[in-house]
């Protein structure tokens, strides 16, 4: 229960000031999304985070909100690497591997996968959570302790994942000029 108090009022605070973010480049905004997914994902990876995400609506809610966000912003970014009209200053190479590295986040980690990777973790947890006594008297993996260990281990090598290729394709952001992606900013400003 202190643990999810705690996550409310972080997630208040980081709501609030969130929300209250002044329009900035596309870089930046980026740069504060990746922050902000790292905090989710730190907490996504242990089993009282989990335990928040599966019966916390606020805290669910914001973690979807924040990767529907990098989601959405790397969609227009793909799309300005697609069009052939655009004046991007950026190698062939440094093209083809935002291309790529965002085209793998998409299909690999879209929203609806991470939904549903989370879904089918937090009916585990439920289950582990129904069978709880009787598992205690378990030993090693088959333990209580041992089945949250191993879906904490499973949560934590998704999330690893999943924010490493976000992590790579705020680096490709960084390799394009800002000024190249104001028509982006005004876009991701109606979000």
């Amino acid at each position: 229960m202190k643990n999810m108090v705690v996550l409310l009022i972080l997630l208040a605070v980081s709501n609030v000031s969130y929300s209250q973010i002044k329009p900035v480049g596309i870089e930046k905004e980026f740069e504060e999304l990746t922050a902000h997914w790292h905090q989710i994902s730190d907490l996504l990876s242990t089993y009282n985070g989990l335990s928040d995400f599966c019966v916390t609506p606020e805290f669910r809610n914001e973690s979807i909100k924040v990767l529907s966000t990098i989601h959405h912003i790397d969609s227009l970014i793909l799309d300005l690497m697609h069009d052939p009209t655009s004046s991007l200053q950026v190698s062939k190479k440094e093209r083809e591997k935002t291309i790529d590295e965002i085209e793998k986040f998409e299909q690999e980690y879209g929203i609806r996968s991470f939904i549903d990777f989370l879904k089918e973790s937090c009916l585990t947890r439920n289950e582990l959570e129904v069978n709880a006594e009787s598992l205690k008297n378990e030993s090693g993996m088959y333990s209580y302790d041992g089945q949250v260990i191993m879906l904490e281990t499973r949560l934590s090598k998704y999330l690893k994942h999943l924010t490493k290729k976000v992590d790579m394709i705020e680096e490709h952001i960084h390799h394009i000029h800002p000024d190249q992606l104001l028509d982006i900013k005004l876009i991701s400003q109606n979000i």
